[in-house]
């Protein structure tokens, strides 16, 4: 009992320390989005970057994604901060594009809360209207989680995006349930693979399979597929056998704020980056 008690009083504090956090960094306007490029496997090209957000706390320095996104998407703290994120990474994106790296895309992680919340194709829309966007570069990422919990309003925002030429990705598939039904329900655009799996492709059958038997369905539905988590060269060469279509990790790039993506990306001129 005692020990249950201490459990929770940990708790307790972690949530009140979390909550003040957010609270200081939505004030101080201290979150900041970071970019980590993929690339084409057939080219070896860059062909995109994916949009992540951090937060740096003046106490406590940067403060762990895996900490502040589940406590802001309890909160509720992360609609507000996920429309920042829209008006962000696509003011990005328009600068990417006239400063040189044209015809990359940006995809966009959208969580539960924020898909639940109601205006996110108006949101993303405006930002891609005002700032004249092709939406054919704008991708948008989702969790199985945040289909299942939110299946009506998902239907709904998808068929919206979808006339708009914006594209649907599923999130780290095959962590979470029902896989093969969203796909079929939700006409899902493209598929990450990940992380969990990449790891371990070139260890074990297990995950090899996996990556395997996910890159001939998705080839068989007409799906794109990205591997996420790419760290060394022998798992880059066994998904380019496989037939992956595009990838990221550490071994390619990692994500770095817009300044230091475009000076590096730039620099490098889209040349190739992956041996084929």
């Amino acid at each position: 009992m005692f020990d249950q008690k201490a459990k929770d009083s940990g708790a307790h504090r972690q949530q009140s320390l979390m909550a003040d956090i957010i609270d200081n960094a939505l004030k101080n306007k201290s979150f900041y989005m970071v970019y980590q490029p993929q690339f084409s496997v057939n080219t070896g090209r860059l062909i995109g970057f994916e949009a992540l957000v951090r937060c740096h706390s003046e106490k406590f320095g940067t403060i762990s994604p895996a900490d502040f996104i589940p406590y802001t998407e309890a909160s509720g703290d992360i609609v507000d901060i996920g429309r920042w994120i829209f008006k962000q990474s696509l003011m990005d994106l328009d600068q990417f594009h006239k400063q040189g790296l044209s015809n990359i895309s940006m995809s966009i992680n959208l969580s539960p809360a924020q898909l639940a919340a109601g205006d996110v194709f108006e949101t993303l829309m405006m930002h891609t209207l005002n700032l004249g966007l092709n939406p054919r570069l704008i991708k948008v990422e989702l969790t199985e989680t945040a289909l299942i919990h939110n299946a009506e309003m998902a239907v709904r925002t998808f068929a919206a995006f979808r006339n708009e030429g914006i594209d649907i990705w599923l999130d780290d598939f095959g962590t979470g349930f029902a896989s093969l039904n969203l796909l079929r329900e939700f006409n899902i655009d493209g598929l990450k693979i990940d992380k969990s799996f990449v790891d371990g492709m070139h260890l074990n059958d297990n995950d090899f399979t996996l990556c395997s038997a996910i890159i001939a369905m998705a080839q068989r539905l007409g799906l794109e597929v990205v591997a996420e988590g790419v760290e060394n060269d022998l798992q880059m060469q066994i998904l380019s056998q496989l037939g992956c279509d595009s990838v990221q990790g550490f071994l390619l790039g990692k994500p770095e704020r817009f300044n230091a993506c475009l000076q590096r990306w730039l620099k490098e001129d889209s040349s190739r980056l992956i041996a084929l």
